[in-house]
């Protein structure tokens, strides 16, 4: 991460926003965006060298400057090379944050400072398996529906009907095609190049009609039509915050009209439209509030999931009911029996805001509209854990207690330690981890796990465990739900099903 002691410290030789976007103006803009493009392409297959990561050419450094040409850029004398794009990237590391003044520092502005930075840089360093694979267990053919579960939106072809006919299983498959192709081709992708000889035998392995679907509908633009997305979230944004403000090249990575082909000058936009977040807000204007519901039913379950692949001594037992018949309290959303340790979760699949990621104003809102109220519940299970033991035998009342608030996507409130202050108070020691920690976690055994919270507790403040999902006891493990959703995917089987015939086939002719 970029963030260093210089970086914390004003210096008159810092850039500004202005001064930054007039650098990028100086520079060809269609030149600069192929060099963009093929930068991100070389990273996407990790064929970049390392110098130039550390000076600053990383996707989302690129992803900015891309953004700053598309949006304020033009035709220029100047023709743009591979200096140009890392100096304008050094430029984009170094920009003054409000929160770099320390005449004016408090531990808000610092903390806004740090989530802007981990809001930037963090999402393009998580495991495209895992999240990709989470997409299905979610919202495709491996996803699963607790007992009993009405959906309200998430019904049978509630997706398809939404997408004109076009499956999640089908969108992700063509999401993927079209990652490799254009990593292949530095960041470019043309819908005609699927009827030439290069691509022959490709309509085996996966639908065109899909695929020309997905790009024409999701993920191409044009540049008048990118200005105009990003004046809706740059411009009523103050200038020291514009570099956080919402990409549009994250909706729509591919911009149609400065080259000879559509270019994705951010790749790896690309196949993050095939991860949860990008799925969640593709369906929630479509579907509304009715899809958050069910979303959140769907993830409860799907955390139970992982609970599940715990293995020794441990059982995982639903939410429960309790108190009187007429007024009953729902307890937390699950609980994991543990040798010597009782766990209390809690499931949260609200998003972050806008504003939590740029740090603005009211950044703390969905915070204390979710993070806030899931503590609370923990605390509540926690006062009430005889009566809910008295509806529920199986639960132990005397063990020791943690809790653990796991979210949809991550808060990044562990890394963040400003943050404690502005969260609700825990009554037992409590963490709050995203589902990817949690994938993580539950690779541990059963007495691994114990070892683990029983550290984190110990080492808490006021309640506040920090839990670290690289462990030594796990690496190297796998997640076998999430490993066996990935070589599922159909896309991958009938590539080697052609793949396998190709072979025979010369075989045969020789």
């Amino acid at each position: 991460m970029q963030i260093t002691s210089q970086r914390l410290r004003r210096r008159s030789s810092q850039p500004t926003w202005e001064k930054f976007r007039a650098e990028v103006r100086k520079i060809d803009r269609d030149s600069l965006l192929l060099e963009a493009a093929g930068a991100t392409a070389l990273i996407a297959k990790d064929a970049l060298p390392e110098e130039a990561a550390r000076q600053g050419l990383t996707p989302w450094n690129v992803a900015d400057v891309a953004r700053t040409a598309l949006s304020w850029g033009g035709p220029d004398i100047r023709t743009a090379g591979s200096y140009d794009l890392r100096r304008l990237c050094n430029l984009n590391v170094n920009l003054v944050d409000e929160g770099t003044d320390a005449a004016r520092r408090s531990n808000d502005r610092l903390a806004r400072l740090l989530m802007r930075t981990f809001f930037e840089q963090f999402p393009g360093q998580r495991s495209i398996m895992a999240e990709v694979s989470r997409s299905l267990l979610l919202f495709g053919t491996a996803s699963e529906h607790p007992q009993g579960f009405i959906p309200e939106a998430m019904k049978p072809g509630w997706f398809e009907g939404f997408m004109g006919g076009l499956s999640l299983d089908g969108y992700v498959e063509a999401l993927l095609l079209i990652a490799v192709i254009a990593q292949q081709h530095s960041g470019a992708f043309s819908m005609d190049w699927l009827e030439s000889p290069m691509f022959e035998g490709l309509e085996k392995v996966t639908s065109f009609d899909a695929v020309r679907q997905t790009f024409t509908e999701h993920l191409v633009t044009t540049v008048a039509d990118f200005k105009l997305a990003n004046r809706q979230h740059q411009d009523g944004v103050p200038s020291k915050q514009k570099k956080y403000a919402f990409n549009p090249l994250a909706d729509k990575p591919f911009i149609a009209d400065v080259a000879e082909f559509p270019i994705a000058p951010w790749g790896q936009a690309i196949i993050s439209k095939a991860l949860p977040p990008a799925i969640y807000h593709l369906a929630r204007p479509a579907l509304g509030d009715l899809f958050s519901r069910d979303l959140g039913a769907v993830f409860q379950h799907y955390v139970g999931r992982q609970l599940e692949l715990v293995e020794g001594a441990s059982s995982v037992l639903p939410e429960v009911q309790y108190g009187h018949r007429s007024a009953q309290i729902d307890s937390c959303d699950w609980f994991l029996e543990l040798p010597e340790l009782l766990v209390l979760i809690e499931c949260k699949a609200r998003q972050p805001i806008e504003s939590l990621r740029i740090g603005g104003s009211d950044w703390l809102s969905s915070i204390e509209g979710s993070i806030n109220k899931a503590i609370k519940q923990i605390n509540r299970s926690d006062a009430d854990i005889a009566k809910i033991s008295a509806s529920s035998p199986d639960i132990d009342p005397l063990k020791p207690r943690v809790g653990l608030v796991v979210t949809l996507e991550p808060f990044y409130l562990g890394q963040n330690w400003l943050m404690g202050e502005h969260l609700a108070e825990a009554e037992l020691p409590t963490a709050v981890v995203s589902i990817a920690d949690l994938e993580t976690l539950v690779l541990h055994d059963a007495d691994e796990l114990v070892d683990v919270l029983r550290a984190a507790a110990s080492a808490s403040v006021n309640n506040r465990m920090a839990i670290t999902p690289g462990f030594t006891t796990s690496e190297g493990r796998v997640n076998p739900l999430l490993d066996e959703t990935w070589e599922s995917i159909p896309f991958f089987q009938r590539v080697e099903t052609v793949a396998d015939g190709m072979r025979v086939e010369s075989e045969s002719s020789e």
